[in-house]
């Protein structure tokens, strides 16, 4: 068996409820070369701590889909591997201090700009460009950022005050909200 890279989470869906392993194994080897070239890239890390994750990603991802838990989600099945692996990534940055984690705040709203934070947001234009930016979201993600990043609310909150199942879909709606507010900002 042989799946594409740009499935659908409804075809991957079928294939797992009909043919559960040879689906997962079929989907686990069809990202793995992607998901470590990735790995490497992003975070140098060694192959043994990219096998764990990615094992553990795949997990959280096959659970997902089986539990009807990312019929909400707009990215492909491999953007929500990789959100899934990058987010349990950050979590073990923090714990290990291993590698080097990201503001990606800075990199997602402001595109890099080396300037911090609070010095740009002093400043009025920016000031002014941010919040037209983030009016023209939809709902859902404006009350996520404006959760995390103006009321510094943990994800553990987020999921609870808005009704999501668990933390790693918190993460990823506010991924892809901020790739959304990146490009309305830029």
């Amino acid at each position: 068996m042989k799946i594409a890279s740009d499935i659908s989470f409804t075809e991957l869906k079928l294939l797992f409820k009909s043919n559960h392993s040879k689906a997962l194994n079929a989907f686990y080897e069809s990202q793995r070369e992607s998901f470590f070239s990735w790995a490497g890239r992003k975070f140098k890390l060694d192959d043994n701590l990219a096998a764990d994750i990615y094992q553990d990603a795949i997990i959280v991802l096959y659970n997902a889909v089986i539990e009807n838990k990312v019929d909400h989600v707009l990215s492909t099945p491999q953007a929500y591997l990789f959100g899934i692996a990058r987010n349990m990534l950050f979590k073990r940055t923090e714990r290990d201090k291993k590698m080097q984690y990201v503001d990606e705040f800075k990199d997602y709203a402001f595109g890099g700009v080396n300037d911090d934070i609070q010095q740009m947001y002093e400043n009025e234009e920016v000031k002014s460009k941010i919040a037209s930016a983030l009016n023209k979201l939809k709902d859902g993600c404006q009350m996520i950022i404006k959760l995390f990043y103006y009321h510094r609310y943990t994800t553990e909150a987020i999921a609870e005050r808005l009704g999501y199942d668990n933390t790693d879909v918190v993460k990823s709606r506010k991924y892809q909200c901020m790739k959304e507010l990146k490009k309305l900002f830029n």
